[in-house]
């Protein structure tokens, strides 16, 4: 006979037995705000909303606190499973609330990140006009800058900018003189601007006009 020991093959195995009967699923609810409000961040920074003033002031603030609500939600879901010694459960509770904790710790660096995949999505998805804007701009002359504004507050905008010269990706005032006395620069004439490349002479670019 083998004892129920720490040590034993009988005690490992009433051990997986009893945290398989005390599985819990994570609420469908919990996992659709887990995953859906990072989606919705991107799909909603990809889109016209994503540089409204209303929604970085209040949808972003709105968003994060819901996801947050789901965090802690999680948290106690986590500790009830523990508590009964649902292990696989309390560790399947666990990913949100130690997730949000890394978000809390970095919340700017998880937005940015967030706006940012939104702002490549919506680039992806414009990305053939902005070729036939391109080329029909072609026997212009060099450099050819073109700046497609995305809109944004009073005080500031973003958009991409195509420079078949790359000089936009230069600190604001470090361009040639050709570059800066072009007719096209548009919001890039305002000065202070900071460019993000993206490929093939397109860049996320902030306007500070």
């Amino acid at each position: 006979m083998v004892d129920n020991d720490g040590g034993s093959p009988t005690y490992f195995r009433e051990l997986l037995e009893r945290d398989a009967m005390t599985e819990q699923r994570l609420p469908p609810f919990l996992c659709y705000i887990s995953f859906g409000v990072p989606l919705a961040l991107v799909l909603l920074g990809a889109s016209p909303v994503g540089k409204e003033f209303f929604y970085v002031i209040a949808g972003i603030p709105l968003l994060l606190t819901i996801w947050l609500g789901a965090a802690c939600w999680s948290l106690i879901l986590c500790i009830a499973s523990a508590m009964q010694r649902g292990w696989r459960s309390s560790l399947k509770f666990a990913v949100a609330p130690i997730v949000a904790l890394i978000v809390c710790f970095y919340p700017a660096t998880f937005v940015r990140g967030a706006i940012y995949l939104g702002d490549v999505l919506h680039f992806v998805a414009a990305y053939p006009y902005y070729q036939r804007v391109v080329a029909q701009k072609a026997g212009e002359g060099a450099p050819r800058i073109i700046v497609f504004n995305w809109g944004g507050m009073v005080w500031a905008s973003s958009g991409v900018v195509y420079d078949d010269s790359d000089e936009v990706s230069l600190p604001a005032g470090k361009q040639s003189a050709k570059w800066l006395a072009s007719p096209d620069l548009a919001e890039l004439g305002c000065g202070s601007f900071s460019a993000r490349p993206l490929w093939s002479h397109y860049y996320l670019v902030f306007f500070p006009c």
